[in-house]
């Protein structure tokens, strides 16, 4: 199929090379269907990644130091599954209690498990202190006083409301999660070298090793999830049974993410389809644009297969991002093509050809706007966010190639056809947009002055006050389980308070001189360090969002019942700790203290459902009180724990996308004065799509939706749809203006042409993108409705205030002069 005159084939020498192409269409298509399948067969690969690590700052030295505390005393890694029974402690309830542990504790993936049923029991009936290291009483010994284990157990200070409500009707097993000492060993390996060698064989090596355990470990780890649904699922009493911890939280979430892509993703397409085949009224204008969206994005997630690189909750929503763009480019060339249509002056390939060389520009300008606007990730240190950057690079590359490829060789295949009936058919939105622009212009500058007053206003307004249960509907499984553990169990999110004393080594008062002792450290605890710990857990407890509190001081309290209610002296709290048989010792203990370090931990649950808070000020409170009114030394300070690190992640998101945005408009400004040859036309660009942004960050702050790891993006996104229109109305704008008498002409046959392929597109994408309030996670629902909402001011912003600036900038009129617009 070749061009059909040397007089046509003129006109396209200045892409001689890419015509050259499309005059095999054939070949060309087999080309690309060779390459398309070398990068699709990474598909398999495709992985998401449900792990904690998505959310948290790799690198951060917050984390460095949560690793090191918990490889001491344990992390965040456990799962916790509640039961609720009126008669907990009844021989049925204890029985179901029994089985579910013993279930959950066979599980390859669990360490090991902790219940009611293996709590030591002291009062029930009393027991001396004198024989308590030879055993003690559990719920599962007949000789056991159930009444008075009820009292103990939901008075007891250490396993009230944690293990236990305090009605006694709720319970929890606590299980702990197996670590991969090999994906730790590389993990630290990985860190070390990154210091140093950075490039290096030995870092490569190592980050393959490195990725290649994980993808075994992620498995794995999902297969224990699975298995602990499966628990909870197949019980007869599953209503009764809930599962949480922050290894569910991060799982559910991605979870549900999947789950969308699944279950909205044809209901997405089928209305795509629909609203595409309403604007245009023709298969092949339905067909081409799906087929050219779905080879993009098919293609680049099989290169994301091959080159390893997960999918996590925060860069989700990059298949949906890249639809969008996608969709964008061929709507507009089918509107471009329709256009040449209705003139009814070239042939069929000659009309292709046109089509593909006057919106090659624009198009090419958008990807590379779209490429500044994502690539500002990659300077991001949250690798997911870094992650989530690389792939919308890889697929605005992609969709530009692809579409460049796919649309012009298909639609030379298939031929010409009959003009549909909307051909030519004006739009009365656009038409109004259209007047307004050119006769209410003033009236809109100073609509849009008002507006950016608003929008700086509620963008002040914006926080970063996020809480994991609002991230799920009221109804979902995970929500629920997470407010009954907060109600009745102590809270679900754990935080981490350590202070540090003098170590063992370079401790000694005369006690510990005997070489025979099997717990010689016992002479470390001393009333003053118990003394510290009751004061730091009293604060703790004054705060309303934390529930349960565990440390020494706990079992010091317990220990008071043997000393008639008083604290123990030192040579007291050493005799009970040689008391101690050695399980209860490694439960009680050794997860509070290392003598060997000098360090000492208090273990906080937030009940976050319960109160909203701000995780900053909680830190920063509690840190204050230790430094300040403690006089602890900072040194010997560490808060820590998830809650924290995913506190840290979002604000270091906030903190680069902030950091960026000046890059980011500087770079799209740069790109529209290349683009437009106009440092006047660049600015009338860029500002009505900073006005969109801020109303999008305005809108948010003014109905209390807190920025989190999904919206924290929504005004590059929104810079980056509105670029994108601009380019394309501007592009246009200076082509009509070349043959118009006046700017208001030219502004009113924009709005006929390239205001179409814009209005068509926003549609699509809004009704496509408002399916997703369907979903069951909350950020998602958030997402596509602020998209949604992103389309809608892009289109306002471009066809109503951009018309309104040029009409009294670029006009004789308004003060300017026609020719630099041109």
């Amino acid at each position: 199929m070749r061009i059909s005159s040397r007089a046509s084939r003129s006109r396209y020498m200045k892409f001689h090379w890419y015509f050259r192409l499309l005059q095999h269409p054939v070949w060309l298509l087999l080309a690309f269907l060779c390459l398309a399948a070398i990068a699709i067969a990474g598909a398999p690969k495709f992985r998401f990644d449900a792990s904690s690590d998505t959310l948290v700052v790799q690198g951060d030295p917050k984390l460095l130091q949560y690793q090191k505390m918990a490889a001491r005393f344990g992390g965040d890694d456990f799962v916790v599954l509640t039961y609720h029974d009126e008669d907990l402690l009844s021989d049925r309830a204890l029985v179901v209690l029994a089985d579910l542990q013993a279930r959950m504790a066979n599980l390859p993936g669990i360490e090991t498990t902790y219940s009611i049923l293996d709590a030591p029991l002291i009062n029930s009936p009393s027991i001396p202190l004198d024989d308590l290291a030879e055993g003690y009483l559990t719920l599962v010994d007949p000789e056991v006083d159930r009444d008075l284990a009820r009292q103990e157990l939901t008075s007891s200070p250490l396993f009230s409301n944690y293990l236990i409500s305090e009605d006694g009707n709720t319970t929890a097993i606590s299980g702990t999660l197996k670590q991969d000492p090999r994906l730790q060993e590389l993990a630290s390996q990985r860190a070390e070298l990154s210091k140093s060698d950075t490039g290096s064989e030995a870092l490569l090596q190592v980050e393959a090793e490195y990725t290649e355990q994980r993808a075994i470990y992620e498995t794995e780890r999902a297969n224990l999830i699975d298995a602990l649904r499966e628990i909870r699922n197949s019980h007869p009493q599953h209503e009764r049974i809930f599962i949480s911890g922050v290894p569910m939280i991060a799982a559910d979430m991605l979870s549900y993410v999947k789950s969308d892509l699944q279950a909205f993703g044809s209901i997405v397409l089928i209305l795509i389809i629909v609203l595409l085949y309403l604007f245009f009224r023709k298969l092949r204008w339905v067909v081409l644009p799906l087929i050219v969206c779905i080879a993009t994005v098919i293609i680049t997630i099989g290169l994301l297969g091959h080159l390893n690189t997960p999918v996590t909750v925060v860069s989700s929503n990059f298949i949906a991002l890249l639809a969008i763009i996608s969709i964008s480019f061929s709507v507009h060339l089918v509107v471009r093509y329709r256009e040449l249509l209705e003139e009814q002056e070239l042939s069929h390939n000659e009309n292709v050809l046109e089509t593909m060389k006057s919106k090659f520009a624009p198009c090419l300008y958008t990807a590379l706007t779209t490429l500044l606007a994502f690539g500002s990730m990659l300077a991001s240190s949250i690798v997911p966010v870094v992650d989530f950057g690389w792939m919308m690079c890889l697929g605005i590359v992609i969709a530009f190639f692809v579409t460049y490829i796919l649309f012009p060789s298909m639609l030379l295949l298939i031929g010409g056809s009959e003009p549909s009936a909307t051909l030519g058919a004006s739009l009365k939105l656009t038409g109004w947009f259209q007047e307004l622009s050119i006769h209410r212009g003033r009236w809109i500058l100073l609509t849009a002055c008002v507006l950016t007053a608003a929008g700086i206003f509620g963008a002040t307004k914006l926080t970063f006050d996020n809480r994991f249960v609002d991230y799920f509907h009221e109804d979902t499984d995970i929500r629920r389980g997470m407010e009954q553990i907060d109600k009745a169990l102590g809270g679900t999110l754990p935080l981490d308070v350590y202070v540090r004393f003098e170590p063992y080594e370079s401790f000694d008062d005369g006690f510990s001189m005997s070489g025979e002792e099997d717990f010689p450290e016992r002479y470390w605890y001393t009333p003053e360090k118990v003394e510290v710990l009751n004061a730091i857990q009293d604060h703790l407890k004054k705060r309303p969002e934390i529930g349960k509190v565990l440390s020494l001081a706990s079992v010091e309290q317990i220990a008071r019942n043997y000393n008639d209610g008083e604290a123990l002296s030192g040579v007291e709290i050493a005799y009970l700790l040689g008391q101690l048989p050695p399980d209860v010792k490694s439960f009680l203990i050794d997860p509070y203290s290392d003598p060997a370090s000098g360090w000492m931990r208090l273990n906080a649950r937030i009940a976050e459902s319960q109160y909203k808070f701000s995780k900053t000020e909680l830190v920063n409170d509690i840190n204050t009180y230790l430094t300040t009114t403690l006089k602890l030394e900072p040194k010997d300070v560490v808060i820590t724990g998830m809650v924290v690190l995913f506190n840290d992640m979002l604000n270091r998101l906030a903190d680069s996308q902030i950091s960026t945005l000046g890059y980011v408009i500087g770079a799209t400004f740069f790109m529209f004065a290349l683009l437009l040859r106009s440092v006047k036309l660049a600015v009338i660009a860029l500002l009505p799509n900073l006005l969109a942004a801020l109303l999008i960050l305005a809108f948010m702050g003014y109905a209390g939706i807190s920025l989190d790891m999904m919206t924290v993006t929504m005004a590059a996104i929104c810079i980056g749809i509105g670029v994108d229109d601009a380019i394309h109305y501007l592009h246009r704008f200076k082509i009509e203006l070349a043959n118009a008498n006046t700017t208001a002409e030219a502004v009113a046959e924009s709005h006929q042409t390239i205001g179409k392929a814009m209005y068509f597109t926003t549609m699509t994408i809004m009704g496509g993108f408002s399916i997703l309030a369907m979903s069951n996670f909350v950020p998602t629902v958030y997402f596509g409705l602020l998209t949604s909402l992103a389309m809608g001011l892009a289109l306002l912003a471009n066809l109503v205030l951009l018309p309104s600036l040029l009409m009294v900038f670029c006009s004789p009129d308004g003060g300017g002069e026609k020719a630099e617009a041109g």
